[in-house]
C-alpha cells in the first residue's frame, strides 16, 4: 500500500536537516585530493605552436589619453576623478610589479608622454628594474610616439614630429625600437599613416580598432580584416601589413573585462560557483568567433582598454589562470604576446594578403554617426596648432644656425615641440576634449609660443646687428639665451657653424651697438600689435624683418596694424635702401568689431588695435630674412585722415571705396566696372545686386565661381526612428537641412533661392545676397562682404599673386533659436567636374573622391552630407577636361563636393547637443572659454587661397602656394634702430645686416622641400621631402636630385648618416630588419560597383621589386665629411613624395 503521505511541517524539517549536512565540513576521507586544489603556480610558460588548432596571442595594454575628459596632468596624477577614475602613474607602477612577478607576463604601452613623464620620476633601482623588463621582452613599446595622433586634422610634419619625439626617446633610453605601429582609437585612418608613419619609421604592422561599420561587415564575409595597405602609388616601399581588430575597438573580448567586474575566475573545486569549464567554454567561443572572420590558426586578442591596469595584479591574476586553464581544455593554446610577435607569426604563413589602396575615411558606426562633424570641430584651436606647427620649423631653422643656449639657460623651441607633439593627439586637434580640457591645451601652446618667439627674436637680432664676426673666431658667438658666457654656451653646442656671411670689406662700419628690441605680435588677423600701433600713434618709424622659413625665394603681402591719429602717409623702404610700394588699407567692419569683441571680454589692451594696416609686397631670399622701415610722411592734413573716409582719401595708390550695392528696386544696377578686382594676372567680377562673386579669371584660364555662406541645422536626432537620439555633436556631423546666409534674411528655407541669385535669367533686380564694398589700391584690391552680422567675406587680390585669398569670419553663431548651426563656404562653378573631387591626406597625397562611392565596398549610403565629407587638412580641387579650381586652407576642415562643380568646406560649428561618444558635451564655444557662462559665442577667422589652373599646369602653383600657405613668413617689430651716437637718418644705420640667408642664397629645386633643420645638441636633424605625387606634374613629378651640401653650407659638420623618418636607426637596418608582406588581389576588386575609383595616385602604383628595395638599402649610408664634403658632394636624390632623413654629427673646433 502506498506509503502515507508526509505533512509540510515534516517536509520542511527534513528538508533543512538535508541543507545542513550538505553544508557541513568533509571529514578527512571526503576532502578534494591536492591534485584538484587551484595549483600554487599556473603553467603561463606556452608560446606558439606552429600546428595548434588555434594559437591565441593574448596582449595585454592600457589606452591612456593624453587628455579628453580630464587634462593630461589629471590623468597621470589621477586628480578630478569625479570626471572619470584614471590615474596612469598608477598604473605604470602596479604593471612593473606585475611583470617581475611572472616572468612569462607581457606588457605593450603606447604613449610616450605618459611614460617620459613616469620614467624621470623614478629611482635607479627602478629604472634598472624597467630596462631589464625591456631587455626580457616583457615591457614593449607599440607605436611609440608622444601620443597617438590623429590622422585626419594632423599635418604630416607634426605627425613626424610627435613620432621621432618619443622614438627618439625609446632609442637613448632603452635601445628600444618599436616594430609595430598602434594606432587603435583615431576615428578614421589615413594612408599617410600606412607609407609614412609605419613603412617609412620601419613598422612591420599596424594595428586599429576603428573602421566603417559597412565595410567591417564586408571584409569580416571575405577573411580580410587583416590585409596589406599600401597608402602611396608614388613611394616604392609603401605597403605595411594592417590589422583591424574585428570586434571594431581595442577593448577585451565580452566577459574577460576583469576590471569592469566581468566575472573573475574562480578554480577552487569546493566552490559553489566554481567556475572554470564555464569561463574556459566561453573563451573557447569568443576565440573561434575571431578566428571565423581572419586568416590563420592565429588570432590576437587585446586585454585592455582606457586606463586600465590600475589594478594589473588582478588583471594578471585572472590571465594566469585563464591561460593554464585554457590550455589544459586543449582546444586552443593561448599565452602571453605581443603584436610584434604576432605580426611575425603571421608573416611567417608565407601567403598573400587582401591588398587595401585607399583609406579608411569617412568612418560611420552606424547608418545615421559618421564622424565627420570633427573635422571642423575647434575651428579657432585647429588654426592655432597650426600656426604653432609652422612657426616651430621656422624658430628650429633659426636655433640651429645660432646655436642652442647655454647650461645657464635661455629660450629654446622644446617647450613648444612638446606643446605641438601633445595637440597631435587624437582628442585634442580633433577638437574632441571638453572644454577645460582644450583651455589646457591651449595654454601649453601658448607657453611653447612665447619662449620659441623669444628664440626667433634673439636670433634675428643678433643677425641684423652683426653680433657675429664673419669668420671669427667662434668662441666670440653669444649663446641665443645671453644667459651664459661663451665658453659654457661652446661646452654646449660646440658652435657648430661657419660664419652668418662673408669678412666685410675694408672700412665697413661697426654693427649696430644699441639692442633692437624685437616684438612679435600675435593678434596681427584682427589688425593689432602693441609695438606698431604705440609707434604709428606717436609718429614714429617702424622696423619690420621678415624670416622665411622655405628653401625658395618668394614674395610675401605684409601687413602691419598701424593707427592713424598722427599720419595716414608711410614710406617704405626695403634691405637695400630701395622705396617699396605700399598702401593704407583702412580696417574692416569685421575686423572692427572683433577688436570690440576682444576688448570686452579683456582678451588683449585696447590699445594694441590699429584701424588700417600699411601693406606691402617683401621680396625675402631662401632660408632668410629681409628688413624694413616703415616711415611716417609729415603731412599737413594728417587730422583730415581720421575716420574711415579719411583713411581712404590718404590710403597709398588711390585707393577708392565702392559703397554697397543698391536696393534691389534700383531701376539700373551699379555699373560692374567698380565692382573688378584686377591685378593683371587675376580678375575677379562682382555683382553689385546681389554682392555676389561670379566671374574669374587668371590668364587664359576663366570660371563663372561664386562664394557663399550656408548652414546646416544641427539634428538632435529625433526627427527620424532610426538612430533616433544620435545628435551632431563633436564628432557627428548629422545636419538637417541646408540654409542660405543672406544680408537681407539670415535663415532663408533652401539652397534653391541662391543658386537662382547666382546666375539668373536677368540679373537686374536681384535681390542682394551679400553687402558688398571695394577697396582697390596697387598692392592689394579687397571685395569685402557680409552675409551677415556673424558671416563676412574679405576676398584679396596681392600685386603680382595669381591665387586669390579669401579672409572668413564666422561667429558669434546665433543659437537663441535653439538650433545647432555648422557653417559652410560653398564654392559654385560651372566647372563640369560630375561626381569627383580630390582631397589631401594629411597635407602630402591627393586621394581622389568619388560622391555616394567606396572603392572597396558597396556603399549604402544614409547620410547624404555627412556621408560624404572627407578631411582637409591643406588642399581640395575640382577638375574638368580644361580646368582646375583649388581650395587651400591654413587648418584641417571638413569638405566635400555634392554638386557637379561645387565644393563646401566647413567654417566653424556651435551644435547644442552631445552626440552620445563619450565627451558629454556639446559644441558650444564661447569667447572667454566657459561652457556654462553668458559670455559670446567664439569668433573664428581663417583663410583659404583660391586657385584657377589649366588642369595639366595646376599642380605647379597649387603644390608651391600649399607650402607657402602652411609655411608663412615670422614677422617681428621694433623701432627703427640705431647706431650709437649716430645721426638719425639712413645713414645711421649701415651697420645693420638688412637682408641675410642661412643657405648664402642657395634655391631649392621648386619641387623639393627643407621639412626639418633642428638642432639635438649633438647634431643637425636634416629632412628633405619631394612635394610631388606620381603623375601629378609632366616634369616636376620626376626624381630629382638635390644638393644638400649647398643648402648648409654654413653648418659644419663631420659626419652624415641616413636615419629612418623617425631618427631611431640607420635606414640601411631599418630596411633590412622590416618584415614584408606579400600582397593578393585588391579588396576593391570585390567592391561589387567598380572598386578602380578612388585611389592615393593619379597613376597606377608599383610595389617596390626586389632590386629597388636594393637601390633603396644601398641608397643609406654614411658618409664621412672630415674631408670637407661640403664643397657640393652631399647629393641626395629624391623620388616623388620621398622623404630622405639625415644627422649630420658636429665638426669639433
Amino acid at each position: 500500500m502506498p506509503a502515507a503521505p508526509r505533512s509540510p511541517a515534516l517536509a520542511g524539517l527534513l528538508a533543512a536537516v538535508l541543507l545542513i549536512a550538505a553544508a557541513a565540513p568533509a571529514t578527512a576521507s571526503e576532502q578534494p585530493s591536492a591534485a584538484r586544489l587551484p595549483p600554487r603556480r599556473y603553467a603561463t610558460d606556452a608560446g606558439r605552436v606552429a600546428d595548434a588548432p588555434l594559437n591565441v596571442h593574448i596582449v595585454c595594454h592600457s589606452h591612456d589619453d593624453a587628455g579628453w575628459l580630464k587634462t593630461v596632468d589629471q590623468y597621470y596624477y589621477g586628480a578630478n576623478n569625479t570626471i572619470q577614475v584614471a590615474g596612469v602613474q598608477y598604473i605604470l607602477d602596479t604593471v612593473v610589479q606585475a611583470l617581475q612577478a611572472n616572468p612569462h607576463r607581457k606588457f605593450v604601452y603606447a604613449e610616450m608622454s605618459f611614460f617620459m613623464r613616469w620614467w624621470e620620476q623614478q629611482d635607479e633601482d627602478t629604472r634598472a628594474a624597467v630596462s631589464q623588463l625591456v631587455r626580457d621582452g616583457q615591457l614593449e613599446f607599440v607605436n611609440g610616439g608622444y601620443v597617438q595622433h590623429d590622422e585626419a586634422t594632423a599635418h604630416y610634419v607634426a605627425m613626424i614630429d610627435q613620432t621621432t619625439r618619443g622614438h627618439r626617446f625609446l632609442q637613448q633610453t632603452f635601445g628600444a625600437i618599436p616594430r609595430v605601429g598602434w594606432q587603435i582609437d583615431p576615428f578614421g585612418h589615413s594612408s599617410t599613416q600606412a607609407d609614412l608613419l609605419s613603412a617609412q619609421v620601419g613598422f612591420d604592422a599596424l594595428f586599429f580598432g576603428r573602421a566603417d561599420y559597412q565595410d567591417m561587415e564586408h571584409r569580416r564575409d571575405l577573411q580580410a580584416m587583416e590585409m596589406v595597405w599600401r597608402g602611396s602609388g608614388s613611394l616604392l616601399d609603401a605597403t605595411v601589413f594592417t590589422g583591424n581588430f574585428p570586434s571594431g575597438n581595442y577593448g577585451p573580448p565580452p566577459g574577460f573585462a576583469y576590471e569592469w567586474a566581468d566575472p573573475p575566475i574562480m578554480d577552487d573545486p569546493r566552490l559553489d560557483e566554481h567556475n572554470v569549464q564555464e569561463r574556459v567554454d566561453a573563451f573557447v567561443a569568443r576565440c573561434r568567433e575571431q578566428a571565423e572572420v581572419t586568416r590563420g590558426n592565429d588570432i590576437m586578442l587585446t586585454i585592455g582598454s582606457d586606463f586600465q591596469f590600475a589594478n594589473a595584479h588582478l588583471q594578471f591574476k585572472n590571465l594566469d589562470k585563464l591561460i593554464h586553464h585554457a590550455n589544459a581544455d586543449g582546444r586552443v593554446n593561448a599565452f602571453y604576446s605581443t603584436p610584434a610577435r604576432y605580426a611575425a607569426a603571421k608573416h611567417g604563413y608565407g601567403t598573400c594578403w587582401p591588398l587595401k589602396e585607399d583609406d579608411f575615411f569617412p568612418y560611420a558606426d552606424n547608418p545615421h554617426a559618421f564622424w565627420t562633424g570633427y573635422f571642423t570641430s575647434r575651428p579657432a584651436s585647429k588654426g592655432y596648432i597650426r600656426a604653432a606647427t609652422s612657426y616651430l620649423q621656422a624658430a628650429r631653422q633659426l636655433e640651429a644656425f645660432i646655436g642652442l643656449p647655454s647650461r645657464d639657460g635661455g629660450p629654446t623651441t622644446e617647450a613648444l615641440e612638446e606643446a605641438v607633439s601633445l595637440l597631435q593627439h587624437h582628442d585634442a586637434i580633433t577638437g574632441t576634449a571638453k572644454q577645460h580640457v582644450a583651455n589646457d591645451y591651449h595654454r601649453r601652446l601658448h607657453r611653447g609660443l612665447k619662449e620659441a618667439q623669444a628664440v626667433v627674436t634673439s636670433a634675428l637680432e643678433k643677425l641684423i646687428r652683426g653680433e657675429y664676426k664673419p669668420n671669427g673666431d667662434p668662441g666670440t658667438l653669444l649663446a641665443s639665451g645671453g644667459g651664459g658666457s661663451a665658453d659654457s654656451a661652446l661646452l654646449t653646442s660646440q658652435r657648430r657653424r661657419l660664419q652668418a656671411s662673408r669678412q666685410p670689406e675694408e672700412g665697413a662700419p661697426n654693427p649696430v651697438d644699441a639692442p633692437i628690441n624685437l616684438e612679435v605680435c600675435d593678434w596681427l588677423n584682427v589688425t593689432a600689435c602693441n609695438a606698431t600701433v604705440c609707434l604709428s600713434a606717436a609718429s614714429q618709424g617702424i622696423f619690420v624683418a621678415a624670416y622665411n622659413p622655405l628653401g625658395w625665394s618668394r614674395e610675401v603681402a605684409v601687413r602691419v596694424p598701424v593707427s592713424t591719429n598722427a599720419t595716414c602717409t608711410w614710406k617704405v623702404t626695403g634691405p637695400e635702401g630701395e622705396e617699396v610700394a605700399a598702401q593704407l588699407l583702412p580696417a574692416a567692419h569685421s575686423t572692427l568689431a572683433l577688436q570690440d569683441l576682444l576688448a570686452s571680454i579683456n582678451a588683449t589692451c585696447p590699445t594694441t588695435f590699429g584701424n588700417a594696416e600699411v601693406v606691402f609686397i617683401a621680396r625675402l631670399p631662401p632660408l632668410g630674412y629681409s628688413t624694413f622701415f616703415l616711415q611716417p610722411v609729415a603731412d599737413p592734413s594728417a587730422g583730415s585722415c581720421r575716420g574711415r573716409a579719411g583713411i581712404a582719401a590718404h590710403a597709398s595708390g588711390a585707393a577708392t571705396v565702392v559703397p554697397p550695392a543698391a536696393a534691389p528696386d534700383r531701376k539700373q544696377p551699379k555699373s560692374t566696372d567698380e565692382a573688378v578686382l584686377d591685378n593683371g594676372l587675376a580678375r575677379l567680377e562682382f555683382d553689385t545686386n546681389t554682392g555676389l562673386l561670379v566671374h574669374m579669371s587668371v590668364g587664359g584660364t576663366t570660371a563663372r565661381l561664386t562664394t557663399s555662406f550656408a548652414w546646416y541645422n544641427s539634428s538632435d536626432g529625433l526627427d527620424s526612428d532610426e538612430n533616433r537620439g544620435q545628435a551632431s555633436g563633436a564628432y557627428i556631423f548629422r545636419p538637417n537641412g541646408l540654409y542660405n546666409i543672406t544680408a537681407d534674411d539670415a535663415s532663408s528655407p533652401s539652397l534653391r533661392s541662391l543658386w537662382q541669385r547666382l546666375w539668373p535669367a536677368g540679373a537686374t533686380g536681384s535681390k542682394p545676397v551679400a553687402k558688398l564694398s571695394i577697396v582697390h589700391g596697387e598692392t592689394v584690391s579687397e571685395a569685402r562682404q557680409e552675409f551677415g552680422e556673424w558671416a563676412t567675406l574679405v576676398t584679396r587680390l596681392y600685386k603680382g599673386q595669381s591665387h586669390v585669398e579669401l579672409e572668413w569670419t564666422v561667429g558669434p553663431i546665433p543659437f537663441e533659436d535653439g538650433l545647432g548651426r555648422e557653417v559652410v563656404l560653398l564654392y559654385t562653378s560651372d566647372l563640369e567636374s560630375g561626381d569627383e573631387f580630390w582631397t589631401d591626406a594629411n597635407g602630402r597625397e591627393m586621394v581622389e573622391r568619388v560622391r555616394d562611392f567606396r572603392p572597396t565596398w558597396k556603399l549604402n549610403q544614409t547620410e547624404a552630407a555627412a556621408g560624404n565629407y572627407y578631411p582637409l587638412t591643406a588642399a581640395m580641387y575640382i577638375q574638368d577636361g580644361s580646368r582646375q579650381l583649388a581650395v587651400l586652407t591654413d587648418r584641417a576642415q571638413g569638405g566635400a563636393s555634392l554638386r557637379n562643380g561645387q565644393m563646401e568646406v566647413m567654417l566653424h560649428r556651435r551644435t547644442l547637443k552631445d552626440d552620445w561618444r563619450g565627451v558629454e558635451e556639446p559644441i558650444n564655444e564661447t569667447a572667454c572659454g566657459c561652457t556654462k557662462c553668458h559670455c559670446t559665442g567664439l569668433v573664428a577667422r581663417g583663410k583659404h587661397w583660391l586657385v584657377l589652373s589649366p588642369r595639366d599646369e595646376a599642380a605647379r602653383p597649387r603644390r608651391s602656394l600649399q607650402q607657402e600657405l602652411n609655411d608663412p613668413a615670422l614677422l617681428a617689430f621694433a623701432p627703427i634702430p640705431h647706431q650709437i651716437g649716430s645721426a638719425g637718418g639712413p645713414g645711421g644705420r649701415v651697420g645693420l645686416r638688412r637682408t641675410f640667408s642661412l643657405s648664402e642664397g642657395h634655391i631649392l629645386h621648386s619641387n623639393v622641400h627643407l621639412l626639418t633643420l633642428k638642432d639635438t645638441g649633438s647634431s643637425y636633424l636634416v629632412r628633405l621631402a619631394h612635394l610631388y605625387q606620381e603623375g601629378e606634374d609632366p616634369s616636376l613629378c620626376r626624381p630629382i636630385t638635390e644638393n644638400l651640401s649647398a643648402v648648409l653650407q654654413l653648418l659644419q659638420y663631420q659626419e652624415v648618416r641616413e636615419l629612418s623618418l623617425s631618427v631611431n636607426q640607420l635606414r640601411t637596418d631599418m630596411e633590412q630588419r622590416r618584415l614584408r608582406f606579400e600582397a593578393g588581389d585588391s579588396l576593391g576588386s570585390h567592391a561589387g560597383s567598380g572598386g578602380s575609383r578612388g585611389s592615393s595616385s593619379l597613376l597606377p602604383g608599383v610595389g617596390a621589386s626586389d632590386a629597388e628595395l636594393e637601390r633603396l638599402r644601398a641608397g643609406a649610408r654614411i658618409i664621412d665629411c672630415r674631408d670637407d664634403c661640403s664643397n657640393g658632394e652631399l647629393l641626395v636624390p629624391l623620388q616623388p613624395m620621398e622623404i630622405r632623413t639625415f644627422e649630420l654629427l658636429y665638426r669639433p673646433y
